[in-house]
């Protein structure tokens, strides 16, 4: 993977937390009933599209913290079964990841790991911001997720107050 040659940590944390604010934006959008929803036989629910996306974030954190990448930190499971404990989950995973990238050295942020096998070299950094992309994804799902439910999802780049989205978690 070529680009981010070196990772800013209080930029990752600014680009992170607004792509969570993005995400955190649109579950808000949905009812507890409209979890369930989902596009097509074989497809995942809204719900396990949340949780898609607290477990990559916590992968993410343990790119970010870990000497060894945990792939079990996929695994990790959430509570999604509310609009309200999915947003806490977000909410819990925004907290864990920056804080894991505040703490990150520049020189771990530079490391090159195979978090999927040798054809995966990259450093942390890369790594960090692939996932991002990687949620960026499922939160595309999930505005197709909001249309089957009958919705309209939101405007998705417009501003993000945090405490207006979490207000209540």
């Amino acid at each position: 993977m070529r680009g981010v040659a070196q990772v800013n940590p209080a930029g990752f944390c600014d680009d992170f937390m607004r792509q969570a604010l993005w995400t955190a934006r649109l579950v808000k959008s949905f009812n507890d009933d409209d979890l369930k929803v989902r596009p097509g036989e074989g497809s995942m629910t809204a719900s396990e599209q949340i949780q898609q996306i607290c477990a990559s974030d916590n992968f993410t954190k343990s790119v970010l913290s870990d000497e060894q990448v945990a792939h079990s930190a996929f695994e990790r499971q959430f509570d999604v079964s509310t609009v309200k404990a999915a947003l806490a989950s977000i909410k819990l995973m925004i907290s864990e990841v920056t804080e894991a990238a505040q703490k990150a050295t520049p020189e771990f942020w530079l490391e090159e790991i195979e978090p999927f096998g040798p054809e995966w070299r990259m450093t942390r950094g890369q790594v960090a911001y692939l996932m991002i992309d990687h949620d960026a994804h499922h939160r595309g799902q999930l505005t197709v997720y909001l249309r089957v439910a009958g919705k309209t999802p939101p405007m998705l780049y417009d501003p993000v107050n945090e405490n207006q989205i979490f207000e209540g978690i």
